[in-house]
């Protein structure tokens, strides 16, 4: 934290101590801004006065810690435990605080490039931390991680799913220099494991495409984030010059991403009509049509038990306005979108549950997923990595689907 936000902070605790009430409705608040700054003075609404008093219990834990713990504190890490605290209270897995080196990871990650092992991950509903893909040709796949891979510990660091605070966390300790090492401790049907793993330099692509036998056309979006949105419209263009007779959309195992990327890939897939919209909190609504024109080829997507938000936004969709067949098993149930606000006197940034989102036919899928149409489980424990229709029965549904 740097020390603007340190002086702000402390303003705010002197403001505690020196406040002075002049009358019911206003109050005035002065104190030193820092060195140089000279002396500010403002009025107060009562209402901001009574923020300042529920608030100085805060300040005097402050004080007792830093004055009688056992050994010497750091006032920047007990803040950022408060402000942690904070995000916590709520207890919603996706709203938390980045610290300036948190974010720019969170930054790597979307854009697809950065030093680490190449993993997908994702918090499970059992409060753990699973790997959803392994990307090909990635430092994880060298070391034989799986998908399906449960990690218990970092470099002999415990690390959870519970909420984003541990998820992140486990992120951070997996990055590193490029060539050093890092052992992942793993359950993998139900025996646990320790798997070193070279850290290398990983450039991601968050979409694959290709033509399946019998002129069917497959696409696999593991995220929707970094180059997926283009990747899926090069996929388009290829499919037309190709004639595909048949279109599979895979999104199994994706958690989901950027929703103005679900919202593009829709818009190919879809006739006119309402993608998905979001609702707050007051009833306020953000509504996401798409166009007339739509690649019209008989449709699937493939979707699981750890498909969410954006993933069942595309899914949902589809299948709301009837465009095509949803095929596997109920997806995860995240109906809920984030916005990301960055401070930019250090470039922090909290993430914040904002909205629910909701389908043309009112549907919210938080806590409850998109049921596909045609309910088929994998045989077999994972997904492979290239798709194979003779392997891959739930693959296999969904051309028929479209074959038909």
């Amino acid at each position: 934290m740097n020390n603007g936000n340190l002086r702000k902070l402390a303003l705010v605790w002197g403001a505690l101590m020196i406040a002075v009430i002049s009358s019911t409705v206003t109050l005035v608040v002065s104190g030193r801004l820092g060195r140089g700054e000279g002396e500010s003075q403002r009025w107060v609404t009562e209402a901001e006065y009574e923020t300042i008093q529920r608030y100085s219990r805060l300040d005097e834990v402050r004080q007792t810690m830093l004055r009688d713990y056992y050994r010497e504190l750091d006032d920047d890490t007990l803040v950022l435990g408060a402000i942690r605290g904070m995000t916590g209270a709520v207890d919603d897995p996706y709203t938390f605080y980045y610290t300036p080196e948190e974010l720019k990871r969170e930054n790597e990650d979307t854009a697809g490039a950065y030093f680490g092992i190449g993993t997908l991950l994702q918090n499970t509903a059992e409060g753990e931390i699973e790997i959803v893909r392994v990307f090909p040709g990635s430092p994880a796949e060298a070391a034989g991680l799986h998908t399906g891979d449960v990690i218990l510990a970092v470099d002999g660091n415990a690390v959870t799913g519970a909420d984003g605070r541990s998820y992140l966390d486990a992120v951070r300790r997996m990055r590193g220099g490029e060539g050093s090492q890092v052992t992942l401790t793993v359950r993998r049907d139900g025996e646990r494991m320790a798997i070193p793993v070279i850290r290398g330099d990983v450039k991601i692509s968050y979409a694959s495409y290709q033509v399946l036998p019998g002129n069917i056309g497959y696409i696999n979006i593991s995220q929707f984030t970094g180059d997926a949105s283009q990747v899926f419209h090069e996929a388009i263009d290829a499919f037309k010059k190709q004639g595909v007779t048949g279109l599979v959309v895979d999104v199994r195992n994706n958690p989901g991403g950027l929703l103005d990327q679900a919202v593009s890939i829709a818009d190919t897939l879809l006739p006119k009509g309402l993608i998905v919209y979001t609702q707050q909190r007051d009833g306020s609504r953000q509504d996401y049509y798409s166009d007339a024109a739509y690649y019209d080829v008989p449709l699937a997507v493939l979707v699981n038990g750890m498909s969410a938000s954006a993933s069942e936004i595309l899914a949902g969709s589809v299948q709301a306005l009837g465009r095509g067949t949803v095929v596997g098993l109920r997806t995860y149930g995240k109906g809920v979108v984030q916005s990301l606000q960055t401070f930019r006197e250090d470039n922090a940034g909290m993430q914040l549950t904002t909205a629910s989102y909701f389908d043309a036919l009112d549907r919210c899928p938080q806590g409850v997923g998109v049921q596909p149409d045609i309910e088929v489980a994998l045989e077999g424990s994972t997904l492979r990595p290239e798709p194979d229709p003779q392997s891959d029965n739930q693959l296999a549904e969904a051309i028929r689907a479209v074959s038909g």
